[in-house]
């Protein structure tokens, strides 16, 4: 396929959210009786969920503390349902189990939670929530945990299915997928729009353009000559930079994934814990002394999950994956952790250490300023799709995109808003001990 000369929606992107935009203005185009002649083209400079979206544990949840996260989350939530199959979509649960410091916090959740009619169970009390963890889990051993949250949506999706699923539904409304294309810069006219896309191939003229391009917003950002500074959300008289990257820890102990099963041998929730309990190797070592978060779930062919982010600076290589540069992969130090971890909540990964993966894993993830995606015009006809690594479960955000494009607004999108910075509006934080929440 050789690249146009001209097309009215150019995408940066081919993951959940380039993807999504792609499905959803392809429909809603051809609603309208617009879907014909070059209106929407994709482009990455990789391959369909080649980045971040294809390696993501495809965790979907609607444990935010944050009201505008939750509402949105919901939204994300009805496209998943919306078509299991093609989105490769589990639909098994999201279930929170945590320590003193985040019981206020997901009460308050829970609460919101009531109020949108969005089914789950809180259980508070140390015995409580062990009684309840062992009416699932029969072998739950974990200490000190003070509260659950137990959401009955939510699941998991297989994350290169789900892309490639997004990408059938792109392509069946009309958009046009182009792989191996790398943008390499833009033609920026007086009044700030882009006039036209330049690429490794050639250059086409563009009417809109989507910039969905995961952990490489701050390359894109740098070419569209945007600033890279923001008032600083917890520092008023002060400037700090946009984006900033955090490793992400992810991994897999290569084990028979039926062992993760429920006492009624049903397929388990996706499981996630917070604590600050100690945790020991196998040969009796300290290997984690600091407040811990991780999550599991099971997987294809193996038990599979991460644990706390890295902050990893300013500056971080990104290879054509998406995925950190051998520097930053998950080490030794990650699978001592995690494993620690699942031994302390469940006696059945006692001694499951040695198997954990030698696979490569783990990614990067670009923050703004205050952890929170930017969803917003960044130039006239340029639209960021900037996720601060809440996206894979966010897939419902290239709907809105959509019909935002297409002459519609959406509030659920407007609390993202790129000038939040500068009129001082960011979303609040929660009171978590963790630096990303």
């Amino acid at each position: 396929m050789a690249l146009p000369n001209k097309v009215e929606y150019l995408i940066i992107g081919a993951g959940v959210h380039g993807l999504s935009t792609a499905y959803h203005l392809g429909k809603y185009l051809k609603e309208k009786g617009q879907g014909e002649g070059n209106n929407i083209l994709v482009l990455d400079k990789t391959g369909i969920a080649a980045g971040a979206s294809g390696v993501a544990c495809g965790n979907v949840r609607c444990n935010y503390y944050q009201e505008p996260m939750t509402n949105l989350m919901i939204h994300c939530m009805d496209i998943w349902e919306s078509d299991p199959d093609y989105f490769a979509y589990n639909s098994v649960g999201y279930l929170t189990a945590s320590f003193a410091p985040m019981a206020e916090g997901l009460a308050a959740v829970y609460e919101r939670h009531q109020s949108l009619g969005y089914p789950s169970t809180f259980i508070e009390g140390e015995n409580k929530v062990k009684k309840y963890m062992q009416s699932i889990f029969h072998d739950w051993q974990a200490e000190k945990l003070e509260v659950v949250l137990h959401e009955h949506r939510g699941g998991h999706a297989w994350s290169k299915q789900a892309i490639h699923g997004l990408g059938i539904k792109a392509e069946g409304v009309d958009a046009r997928l182009m792989t191996g294309v790398k943008v390499t810069g833009f033609d920026i006219a007086g009044d700030g729009s882009v006039t036209v896309v330049h690429t490794d191939i050639g250059r086409v003229e563009v009417g809109a353009v989507v910039v969905a391009v995961g952990p490489w917003i701050k390359q894109l950002w740098d070419m569209l000559e945007l600033p890279r500074e923001v008032p600083d959300p917890r520092h008023p008289d002060q400037m700090t930079d946009l984006w900033h990257y955090l490793a992400l820890q992810e991994g897999e102990i290569e084990i028979n994934p039926y062992i993760h099963i429920t006492n009624d041998g049903q397929r388990p929730p996706l499981v996630h814990v917070d604590s600050d309990v100690p945790l020991f190797s196998e040969d009796g070592r300290l290997v984690w002394d600091q407040p811990w978060g991780i999550y599991f779930k099971r997987d294809k062919h193996s038990v599979q999950g991460g644990a706390v982010p890295l902050d990893v600076g300013l500056e971080c290589e990104l290879d054509p994956y998406g995925t950190r540069s051998p520097h930053y992969c998950v080490d030794d130090q990650f699978y001592d952790l995690w494993v620690a971890s699942l031994a302390h909540c469940m006696k059945r990964y006692e001694g499951t250490r040695q198997y954990a993966s030698k696979k490569p894993s783990g990614g990067v993830g670009a923050f703004s300023a205050d952890n929170f995606p930017v969803f917003d015009f960044v130039r006239p006809n340029v639209y960021a799709i900037a996720d601060s690594n809440h996206g894979f479960k966010m897939i419902g955000v290239g709907e809105q995109v959509a019909r935002i494009l297409t002459g519609e607004g959406s509030e659920l999108l407007a609390p993202f808003a790129y000038s939040r910075f500068a009129n001082r509006e960011t979303l609040p934080r929660s009171n978590a001990p963790f630096p990303w929440m």
